[in-house]
């Protein structure tokens, strides 16, 4: 059995998902429950319109947000967010890494930026990372941004 990572005099950091994929969303829950005891799932969203209630009704430290967020992107909903003085940490994770993406999320208030086959591994240390006002760009989306095409 491995050992838990455990941070037991801390409160939890409390995390939102915001994917339109419910399997997706039961997947993030499980892999955080069973890596950690300083990270919490306290909500689901399926949509922006969810995500902006359970923000304002659960009050997460991170967001963990898709790319597409039904009915807009990552970039759109984080500047929505921002203007609604949403101080939550936004970690984007996508399947897709496209430059322009992650540098509009940045832009616009994201705190990082993840491709969803890295989270198995990285999705705690990034969830930290954020959550501790630092920018997170995963090795995927880092390669993204640095071997852009001109």
């Amino acid at each position: 059995m491995e050992e838990r990572e455990s941070i037991s005099s801390y409160q939890k950091i409390r995390v939102l998902i915001a994917d339109d994929f419910a399997m997706l969303r039961r997947v993030i829950q499980m892999l955080i429950a069973k890596t950690t005891d300083d990270i919490e799932v306290v909500g689901e969203a399926p949509d922006l319109q969810d995500a902006l209630k359970d923000v304002q009704a659960l009050q997460p430290d991170v967001i963990l947000m898709n790319d597409y967020l039904p009915p807009t992107n990552s970039a759109l909903a984080t500047k929505l967010f921002r203007e609604l003085d949403i101080t939550a940490a936004v970690l984007v994770i996508s399947m897709h890494v496209e430059p322009d993406l992650i540098r509009q999320s940045l832009a616009n208030g994201a705190n990082g930026f993840m491709h969803k086959d890295e989270m198995g591994a990285l999705l705690v240390e990034a969830i930290r990372k954020v959550h501790n006002k630092e920018q997170y760009l995963s090795p995927k989306a880092e390669d993204a941004l640095t071997h852009e095409k001109d």
